[in-house]
């Protein structure tokens, strides 16, 4: 599958929906370590770690919902659920990971254990495990070892494995930002509505084209997101994690652009749907390359990719990206 077909299918299911679907088809099982796939390729205690793609638990059962795990500093984005895809989690929960390189070796972790808070995707109804490393080049599979207490105290344990791709789809931090305008409301005829389907629209968040920005040397965050039409639900929050962290920190600059083909009805945005019935995404996203949404970006003044956020992102860590965009 190319980057266009790619992209147009990962755009009309998200990875954080996909979590809950993904976890229906468990039915509450988890294989054991001795039922591992053929561990040809897979280097040091191999018989510790399940088939790739599956998991070990001592009862929640954990879902990746990372859609570009590549080589590189990574965010990773853990989801737990009862063998009923109840969601768990909350923020009394205390885990940590442990990542394992078990292409190379299934023993020894890549780091020291980190910690994985919990961040809400939607307040007190769903929420996800985030946590970093850094997985090596050459890795073609992971396994992430997962530990702590629930909420109540109890002991949790969890091992999951999940494949690696040689090199990642979106723009890593580093990279130069895709120069290409973004939609304001300025030149739409339709004003704000016509360039979001935010209910309740911030308007300097439509003000700036990133284009302009880029050539400008202006730092900036760029958040792609449909409120309207996000298949997780998770955009609508993320914009109100944006416009509460905006009223934070005033003088960044913050563009939210519409991921996907829309078209004016008369009274509003609608998406442009493609002969399948899916969203497509537009041109912008094209030129990001972005497999899922929301996702989030912040660009310093060379232009140049500072953070990368896929999917949720807390308040904490939008913090700290807002604050280094801040002028001296």
């Amino acid at each position: 599958m190319g980057y266009s077909e790619r992209v147009k299918h990962l755009l009309r299911v998200t990875a954080l929906t996909a979590l809950v679907a993904v976890a229906a088809g468990c039915g509450g099982t988890s294989p054991s370590p001795g039922q591992s796939a053929d561990p040809s390729g897979r280097q040091g205690c191999t018989d510790a770690w399940p088939a790739a793609g599956q998991a070990t638990s001592t009862g929640p059962l954990p879902l990746l919902a990372n859609s570009d795990l590549a080589p590189g500093p990574t965010r990773l984005i853990v989801g737990l659920v009862d063998s009923a895809s109840f969601p768990l989690g909350s923020p009394d929960w205390n885990l940590t990971s442990e990542v394992f390189d078990i292409t190379t070796d299934g023993c020894t972790p890549l780091a020291a254990a980190t910690p994985l808070p919990f961040t809400w995707a939607i307040t007190n109804v769903r929420g996800f495990f985030i946590g970093t490393t850094t997985i090596p080049v050459g890795a073609r599979e992971i396994g992430i070892a997962i530990s702590g207490t629930d909420a109540a105290g109890a002991q949790v344990l969890v091992r999951v494995t999940t494949s690696v791709q040689p090199a990642g789809i979106a723009p890593r931090p580093g990279n130069k930002a895709p120069n290409i305008a973004t939609p304001i409301a300025a030149t739409d005829p339709h004003g704000v509505a016509g360039v979001s389907t935010d209910a309740e629209p911030r308007a300097s968040f439509y003000t700036h084209s990133a284009a302009k920005l880029i050539a400008t040397g202006t730092p900036f965050l760029i958040a792609f997101a449909s409120p309207a039409f996000c298949v997780s639900q998770a955009c609508g929050p993320t914009l109100q994690l944006l416009k509460d962290a905006a009223d934070r920190h005033p003088d960044v600059v913050i563009v939210h652009v519409e991921p996907y083909q829309m078209s004016w009805n008369g009274t509003r945005l609608i998406p442009v749907l493609a002969a399948s019935g899916g969203l497509q995404p537009n041109s912008i996203v094209d030129a990001w390359q972005l497999p899922v949404e929301p996702w989030i970006f912040t660009v310093g003044r060379d232009g140049r990719i500072v953070r990368s956020y896929e999917g949720i992102i807390s308040p904490d860590e939008l913090d700290v990206a807002l604050a280094e965009l801040e002028t001296p």
